[in-house]
């Protein structure tokens, strides 16, 4: 289900459909005009567009290091399965001796 709405991003108003159920537009620009902003007072004299790539950017940064911190995790978290149901198994056998 998408719902329309505005939303406002560095003092501009856009129409915006989302289908997401987990993360609301609204906080979504929210987070995006506060990156904006944070670049702006870094960087006095840069244009509306280079801001907006420049926060496109980092977000993106974000992104990728969020994805492959979790890929890792998920790999930390297979390799402890692993080992338990290989302790399990070993109990297992010895049970049934």
């Amino acid at each position: 289900m998408s719902s329309s709405k505005k939303i406002q991003i560095y003092g501009k108003t856009y129409s915006l459909k989302s289908s997401s159920l987990e993360v609301d537009a609204e906080e979504v620009a929210g987070y995006v005009d506060s990156r904006m902003k944070e670049l702006a007072t870094a960087r006095s004299k840069t244009s509306t567009l280079d801001l907006a790539i420049l926060a496109a950017l980092n977000i993106a940064q974000e992104l990728l290091e969020l994805k492959s911190q979790g890929k890792a995790k998920g790999k930390v978290e297979e390799e402890k399965i692993q080992q338990l149901v290989a302790a399990l198994d070993k109990e297992l056998q010895a049970v049934e001796k």
